[in-house]
């Protein structure tokens, strides 16, 4: 009797020993999955971050904020090395334009030129409107130099009608792709932008895109670089190797000249590529730039005036006469109508549109934007406004 209890307590004991053997075996298994699939998730978004941001077009993004519009990729965009943007308008008697690539395009090379760069870095082939306002005012106040918007896209979207129309009324706006490769190859920025460094772990890929593709895009052709949260109110055409004043001891990657070559755009670049932060909003932009000016002119401030390397900094009232904390004033109603009376010392307004974005513009309301808008970029305004109040 005792045996026959003892034989079924060990069958007892090594059941439940079985169990707990199987119980561990199936916790190990289901942690090596977790690992497993995390360092898998881990490596497709290394190799793929463009393609997780958005899985829509721009033409069909009225879900994204206008900060996301801006900031991240648009349409089902692909990495390997070298950015792809997709292609919409393929087939014959689409609505899309398709762009000539910028590279092959011998105007901005001519001698005398001056060249007035845009970029579109989210592979939007439909941009907004305040960016075609941008875009509009630089071609209006400054007919003798060449407006180049230098988009990702390899088309435009023409539904609208609006693009056509800017074309038909400003004979020196250029409309191009580019072929980034093309592009950063023989840069300082050549590895970085083939590393993916700018497109991985960040939430903006677009901006960092911009902030390199400026350099390297003066550094190449020569001339003026514009964004597009930027409102140009007075010619540019005099302008040679500046930069401004955003706020104390910060210059502003928003606007610049420089020459063909200059080096202190091969210093720009080298610290880039050197310092890179795809995390920290700004730092691969305005405080790349003010680093690196305060290091070559050996100076602690950086202050309205200063020279060094033939590249002389100008006020905030250039390019960026109301500062940041003073945005909310941009979108007021002003006393005085007229806005380069409003702003005599500037070429141009910087809306700040990071911050701004939100802020709705409405129409025959005498804000500073709207003032602007109608005045210097009257069609983007007209087509903004047609079935809307405000833009």
């Amino acid at each position: 009797m005792r045996l026959k209890e003892s034989k079924e307590a060990f069958q007892i004991h090594r059941l439940a020993k079985s169990r707990r053997f199987l119980g561990i075996l199936f916790v190990v298994g289901m942690i090596y999955g977790f690992v497993s699939y995390d360092l898998v998730h881990k490596k497709k978004q290394r190799q793929g971050r463009l393609e997780v941001h958005l899985d829509s077009t721009s033409s069909n993004a009225s879900h994204l904020s206008s900060f996301e519009q801006n900031y991240i990729m648009q349409g089902n965009v692909s990495w390997s090395g070298e950015l792809q943007c997709p292609s919409q308008g393929t087939e014959i008697g689409s609505s899309f334009l398709r762009l000539k690539n910028f590279m092959e395009d011998g105007e901005w090379r001519e001698e005398g030129a001056f060249n007035i760069f845009l970029t579109e870095t989210s592979c939007s082939s439909r941009p907004n409107y305040r960016a075609w306002c941008s875009v509009e005012s630089m071609a209006h106040e400054n007919p003798e130099g060449l407006v180049w918007y230098v988009m990702t896209s390899p088309e435009v979207d023409l539904q609208d009608g609006l693009v056509k129309q800017l074309l038909g009324r400003h004979k020196n706006l250029r409309l191009v792709t580019a072929n980034l490769s093309e592009i950063f190859d023989g840069t300082p920025l050549q590895e970085l932008y083939h590393s993916g460094a700018w497109n991985s772990d960040t939430k903006w890929p677009a901006a960092n895109l911009s902030d390199m593709l400026r350099l390297a895009i003066v550094w190449l052709a020569g001339g003026f670089y514009s964004d597009t949260d930027v409102i140009c109110i007075s010619p540019l055409t005099g302008l040679r190797n500046v930069i401004g004043l955003a706020e104390y001891n910060l210059v502003n990657g928003a606007n610049f000249h420089f020459d063909r070559h200059h080096p202190m755009l091969e210093y720009f670049m080298v610290h880039l590529n050197d310092h890179f932060n795809p995390y920290v909003w700004g730092e691969n932009g305005p405080r790349t730039v003010s680093a690196v000016l305060r290091d070559v002119c050996k100076e602690d401030v950086l202050f309205q005036d200063l020279e060094c390397e033939g590249v002389r900094i100008l006020s905030h009232a250039a390019f960026n006469p109301v500062q940041p904390n003073g945005r909310v004033l941009l979108f007021q109603r002003t006393q005085e109508k007229n806005i380069r009376k409003r702003f005599p010392y500037s070429y141009a307004i910087h809306f700040w549109n990071r911050m701004t974005h939100s802020q709705p513009v409405f129409k025959n309301t005498d804000s500073v934007y709207d003032l602007a808008a109608a005045s210097f970029c009257p069609i983007s305004r007209r087509a903004a406004t047609q079935n809307s109040p405000y833009y």
